[in-house]
């Protein structure tokens, strides 16, 4: 995911109709790493694939025929909600390993956390599970900041956890984050007020890539705190030769074993996440979804 542009999208739209192919490129780029938030945080890695392509291909198609830049953002949200109703709009729990989570289930991952970090867990497994009440939320998140921060500071302690102790590669777990993404745990959670402020804060998300990132990367284990996580996971035996030079083996949470043979299989990684490259023309820029 690129952040590295700091012009708006809208900025983008304007300057790619006056015929500039590089500013579509990234626009399109930005387009496709937020369905790819979006559809992975609402379904999954897996789940969430078939949508998103089927999204940036409509995209690609449609953009074509949108001239008003202050119309673009809303029907591009509405192409990714629209395919994701039809795929289920969002799973209620999940366990789904894959090459970024260095082929080991979420659950897991989490169940070790829980014993490093039984308040910060404690405090997501409420949020996230979508049934604890507002005073007990609060009764949990007061020594952690309070609600909503003391829940944002939780998530992110859990991402910094996973990152140093479980070799899972995220990127976006900083120390004090901004009041702002307080939002962030009510969205992946499914707990918002309601439709209009989940449509809001989606649309939020494609005016911060980083934060598109940040949801990206947690995607799976948000999912594994909607439906809880066990006090204790077996772990699953090694199947093979799971020995490497570097002590890096699939079995043991190896990050760089598990990330090189996902690259081999097809997938690509960029700022480590693992996601499917797709084409789609507009006006001569290649639309690519890394």
């Amino acid at each position: 995911m690129a952040a590295t542009d700091t012009r708006t999208t809208k900025k983008l739209f304007t300057e790619w109709r006056a015929g500039d192919g590089e500013a579509g490129q990234l626009m399109a780029q930005r387009f496709a790493d937020w369905y790819y938030a979006i559809a992975t945080s609402r379904l999954g890695e897996e789940g969430g694939r078939e949508p998103c392509e089927t999204a940036c291909s409509k995209f690609g198609e449609g953009i074509v025929d949108v001239s008003d830049a202050r119309a673009l953002v809303k029907w591009a949200h509405d192409i990714i909600v629209d395919e994701l109703a039809g795929a289920g709009s969002r799973l209620r729990d999940g366990d789904e390993a894959n090459a970024y989570t260095g082929n080991q289930k979420p659950k897991l991952l989490l169940s070790k956390a829980k014993k490093a970090l039984p308040a910060e867990m404690a405090l997501l497994e409420a949020r996230y599970g979508g049934e604890a009440d507002d005073a007990t939320i609060d009764e949990l998140a007061s020594s952690l900041g309070g609600n909503p921060l003391g829940i944002l500071n939780a998530r992110y302690a859990v991402k910094r956890w996973l990152r140093d102790h479980a070799r899972v590669p995220f990127e976006v777990a900083p120390d004090k984050p901004v009041l702002d993404r307080a939002p962030l745990p009510l969205y992946e959670s499914d707990t918002m007020a309601n439709k209009a402020e989940e449509n809001s804060f989606e649309q939020w998300m494609l005016s911060d890539i980083d934060l598109c990132k940040d949801i990206a990367e947690f995607a799976v284990f948000s999912i594994a705190l909607r439906g809880g996580v066990p006090d204790h996971v077996e772990e699953a035996k090694p199947q093979g030769d799971q020995n490497t030079s570097d002590g890096e083996g699939t079995g043991g949470g190896g990050g760089k074993a598990a990330v090189a043979a996902g690259a081999a299989g097809g997938v690509l990684l960029l700022g480590a996440v693992g996601v499917v490259v797709v084409m789609a023309l507009i006006g001569g820029a290649y639309f690519m979804f890394m």
